[in-house]
């Protein structure tokens, strides 16, 4: 006899424009926000993740074959909700409510009631009720009525996958509406990540921020130690937040040489009643240019920058070097980052608030040339089966995401500057240590701060003028550009780029997860097409796979393993699955890339991502009961994508039964 199906709410209806207005203003929420853990990739708003699950876990009570037991436990549910918690509802949930409030017998009317959990869906999907003690009680209320209903055991909830966890939005969610979660990655960051969020949080709660703090501030007074004198404070008091670097070429003008700094922009603080900015002064008989800060200049004072669709135009001269001199005079220099310019510093004064800008002296320089002589010290005396900083090769020229190659960027180190490296690999270091005088969960939570720190300190990151910030070399984007100026964070000041302030993103983050978490899920590294589940075994497939060609996961994510790898404990280490040369996985890795053939991964064509990911779709069916749901999140610009994944679905043997 065929097994009856029950459709889910979210086959049937959902309140997309309601949930989408969460999901926008989610992406202005930082303290606490799981994003702010550590960089990933294409990140799904926890709003949509939470309304999604809840609309795929919880039958339709308006459906003929919506178990009794559900439709019962709903009622009651939705009665008192209705009831008790009118002060929590929006304005489209609110009349409703309040009719309901007077006449109990509307939710005897299961169109009426299937209205009143979509309400508390899109009510619930609001980030300030993610926390709130009711909704969670009655989400997972709900959550066990249905699974118990759907013919689970009594006891147990009902286990969501996502074998492309990534950034472990979905399984965090299907946790806090109270399913189980199974979250599998191919990728080590990922892995490392959701290990954090799904089993660390769940099982540590809050005294896992606390530790987190208290190790931090360790590894802070440690490094101040070694590294205070690269550091230097103004003879004023001022503390140095941030340093301002350009790269620099040789112009190619006829008899001129002269040194030209490579810079986008020219303004320092670009902001309403607040304007400070950069004035070249060229100095042809010296082949240099110097510089003059300016406040409150007039948009008409400030002039362009040096360099423009890669071609850098002489301030003293006036030629312009295209851009293929350009590449060619950095390819000699792995890049330029460890002979950089630097142009302008900026600091914090006690008693004062507000950033403030000058030009760099010699104490400053002396500083950095310190500081890279210390770093060669150490690597000379250093002993271990790793470098002391990263050596491993970036991917191919021409990778998905990479523009970095052609300007000689060879080894992960060529990213940063010597004090940037040296800086990094006593953080590392510390971190060590203290890995081996605390549990697992301790020690890869600090390296997610580290993760954070070296995201902010690479001579890719950024000066964002317009907020007076350091925005970070990854920044969640596809790709990793080349940066002409750069900016380097002082990881020892009292602004948001140091080593404290990356701590206490963490800890935030673990101290809001934590509050809503009463059970953990389970973390496995796994390539999707082999998801290591029994047959028939979960109740859901919920999940975000790869976006096509969009982005190249795992060479974006050796920017951060390259250094993870370095401070892991080796318990960890022997865990994840690492490729010949250290890196990430990659030969399984479903994307589109044509240069995946250069570096020994295969052929990465539409083909590869159709097939393998039709095995995936294929393998999960298998271990997704019978009346169970699979919902897949996709998002693509181009309809090639959307194509392959379809034909995915298809052919793996699922049955569409809707779309949003």
């Amino acid at each position: 006899m065929e097994q009856q199906y029950p459709k889910r709410l979210i086959e049937v209806d959902l309140p997309i424009k309601r949930i989408s207005a969460h999901a926008r203003r989610e992406k202005s929420i930082r303290h606490g926000h799981i994003s702010t853990l550590h960089i990933w990739w294409a990140r799904r708003p926890l709003a949509a993740c939470r309304a999604v699950l809840c609309a795929s876990l919880w039958p339709d009570p308006a459906d003929t074959e919506c178990p009794a037991a559900f439709h019962e436990a709903a009622k009651a549910r939705m009665a008192a909700w209705a009831k008790e918690h009118l002060d929590l509802a929006s304005e489209e949930s609110w009349s409703r409510m309040v009719a309901v409030q007077k006449d109990p017998a509307r939710l005897n009317d299961p169109e009426e009631l299937r209205r009143l959990l979509l309400d508390f869906i899109a009510d619930f999907a609001n980030w300030d009720h993610s926390t709130n003690p009711y909704y969670l009680e009655t989400a997972r209320a709900l959550t066990q009525a249905a699974h118990e209903a759907l013919g689970g055991i009594p006891g147990t909830r009902p286990l969501v996958v996502d074998p492309f966890a990534g950034g472990g939005a979905i399984p965090l969610e299907a946790l806090r509406v109270g399913g189980d979660a199974f979250a599998s990655d191919l990728n080590p960051v990922a892995v490392l990540l959701n290990k954090v969020v799904l089993e660390y949080i769940p099982k540590y709660g809050e005294r896992l921020a606390e530790e987190v703090r208290r190790w931090g501030e360790w590894i802070k007074e440690q490094a101040e130690q070694e590294l205070a004198e690269f550091y230097p404070k103004d003879p004023d008091g001022a503390t140095p937040i941030a340093y301002l670097w350009a790269r620099t070429i040789q112009c190619e003008g006829p008899g001129c040489g002269a040194e030209v700094p490579l810079m986008r922009s020219l303004w320092l603080a670009k902001k309403k009643g607040r304007s400070v900015a950069l004035k070249l002064v060229p100095r042809p008989r010296a082949k240099r240019v110097d510089f003059e800060i300016i406040e409150n200049p007039k948009a008409t004072e400030v002039g362009d920058g040096t360099v423009a669709r890669g071609s850098a135009t002489c301030p003293c001269c006036g030629y312009t070097t295209p851009v293929a001199s350009v590449r060619k005079q950095l390819k000699a220099r792995r890049g330029g980052a460890a002979d950089a310019r630097l142009f302008a510093v900026v600091t914090t004064r006690p008693g004062t608030q507000g950033r403030f800008y000058r030009l760099p002296t010699k104490r400053d320089t002396a500083a950095a040339r310190a500081a890279a002589e210390e770093l060669a010290r150490r690597e000379r005396e250093h002993r271990g089966e790793m470098s002391l900083v990263p050596d491993e090769p970036l991917p191919p020229p021409g990778t998905l995401g990479f523009r970095l190659q052609p300007y000689g960027f060879e080894k992960w180190a060529d990213i940063f500057t010597p004090r940037q490296l040296l800086l990094l690999s006593t953080l590392g270091k510390c971190i060590n240590t203290a890995a081996r005088k605390n549990e697992e969960a301790v020690s890869i939570s600090l390296g997610l701060a580290l993760g954070r720190t070296l995201d902010l300190n690479s001579s890719t990151s950024t000066w964002a003028n317009t907020i007076e910030a350091i925005c970070g070399a990854n920044r969640a984007q596809n790709r990793m550009p080349m940066v002409w100026d750069f900016v380097e964070a002082n990881p020892l000041g009292d602004a948001g780029g140091n080593w404290l302030a990356q701590v206490e993103w963490v800890a935030r983050v673990i101290e809001h997860i934590a509050v809503s978490m009463i059970e953990g899920g389970t973390v496995e590294q796994s390539a999707a097409q082999r998801l290591p589940l029994p047959q028939d075994s979960a109740e859901a497939l919920v999940t975000d796979p790869p976006y096509y060609d969009a982005f190249g996961y795992s060479d974006l994510s050796d920017f951060f393993l390259s250094w993870h790898k370095r401070y892991m404990p080796k318990s960890v280490l022997d865990r994840l699955e690492f490729s010949g040369c250290g890196t990430s996985p990659k030969s399984k890795e479903i994307v589109v890339n044509e240069q995946a053939e250069k570096d020994g991964r295969g052929p990465k064509d539409s083909r590869w991502f159709e097939s393998q990911m039709a095995e995936s779709f294929e393998k999960a069916r298998e271990v997704i009961k019978p009346k169970g749901i699979a919902v897949i999140v996709f998002a693509h610009k181009q309809t090639s994508g959307w194509e392959a994944l379809l034909k995915a679905v298809i052919d793996s043997g699922w049955i569409v039964t809707g779309s949003w």
